[in-house]
């Protein structure tokens, strides 16, 4: 893979950089960092196929064995079951949450066999991962895949660069051999770019600008996504005990990014953040004018005319999958920001 190199912020760029640039990876392992998120479960899928999981779950409903797994309680709800095939299972069964976004699939076979399938939309939902882990153990359940997240918040502690500089310096070496990569630019459009490390169906990572992504051209939010799949190594449950220790595990280079506090609600609220400056940028350009020739036009009246005739129910799609009070995390915004204006 070509590699590239950052010129400052500002600039957004990537150019060609050479091996033998130092890594720019935290200056201290030790120590909690506020800008850095704990190790998170983003994504996991689990296969029930023993004897013991196939008595313990004979004669519950879909949705009852993913509350007995997850502990989502009423959060999500699972969808009747359709003859399509998913994950090699030919029935499935959709996950829906209470915004209506999709969580995650469930895939069963003619032997009892049950694949569940839980996405990051899902996963916010679970309240303790601990129980997770020792469900699967009483039942002899196991992970077929993971994904552990890292945030840094502010891009303080890594960004894209960061890890272009490790590749380029060989940080991610195995066995001799580099692993396969690849960098998706997003050419200047400030939509967010990618870089993939190691193979998809084995070990890979893919760390990206997650502000960006979210729609602030100008978040430095970045995250650090570890992939693990079954297929050439074994995943126990534990995984799901100490993400952490399984995310530095995976390259040794990884070791001096797991010292977050940040939890996975500020993380969220973030991610609103960003979210919420990208919808106030889409309102002022795409209605600024109309809603100033509005006011202009009805003085007083306008409020209340806007209130009875423009405003409708319900959430922008770029909201609708987010868990929690997300009006106090947008008044929250709103109210630091006019602080800042005054």
């Amino acid at each position: 893979m070509a590699m590239f190199r950052r010129l400052p912020v500002s600039d957004g760029t990537f150019h060609r950089s050479s091996a033998g640039i130092a890594p720019i990876g935290p200056n201290s392992n030790t120590g909690q960092k506020s800008n850095l998120s704990r190790p998170i479960i983003d994504a996991v899928t689990v296969v029930f196929s023993s004897d013991e999981a196939k008595a313990a779950f004979r004669k519950m409903p879909l949705t009852e064995i993913l509350r007995y797994v997850f502990g989502t309680g009423s959060s999500i709800a699972v969808g009747g079951l359709q003859d399509k095939p998913f994950n090699f299972y030919p029935r499935s069964a959709v996950m829906v949450d209470t915004t209506g976004k999709i969580a995650g699939k469930i895939g069963v076979n003619d032997q009892g066999h049950i694949c569940i399938s839980m996405m990051g939309q899902g996963c916010q939902h679970v309240p303790n991962w601990r129980h997770v882990a020792d469900v699967l153990d009483a039942v002899k359940g196991r992970i077929t895949r993971t994904d552990i997240a890292v945030d840094d918040l502010t891009g303080e502690t890594f960004n894209l660069q960061t890890f272009l500089d490790m590749h380029a310096a060989g940080e991610f070496v195995s066995n001799g051999r580099p692993p396969s990569s690849q960098f998706v630019d997003d050419m200047g459009s400030n939509k967010g770019c990618s870089l993939y490390i190691g193979q998809k169906g084995h070990k890979q990572l893919n760390i990206y600008e997650k502000g960006k992504q979210l729609g602030d051209p100008e978040s430095l939010h970045t995250r650090c996504e570890l992939r693990l799949y079954a297929k050439r190594l074994e995943l126990p449950n534990d995984v799901l005990r100490n993400p952490g220790q399984y995310f530095k595990s995976a390259y040794p280079a990884l070791v001096g990014f797991v010292v977050g506090e940040a939890t996975r609600l500020l993380v969220k609220h973030r991610m609103i953040n960003a979210s919420w400056k990208a919808a106030e940028r889409f309102l002022r350009t795409q209605g600024g004018t109309m809603l100033n020739l509005c006011f202009e036009a009805l003085g007083e009246d306008a409020t209340q005319y806007l209130i009875q005739s423009i405003v409708r129910p319900g959430r922008p799609g770029r909201f609708k999958g987010f868990v929690g009070d997300l009006s106090a995390h947008i008044r929250e915004q709103v109210e630091v920001k006019n602080e800042n204006h005054d």
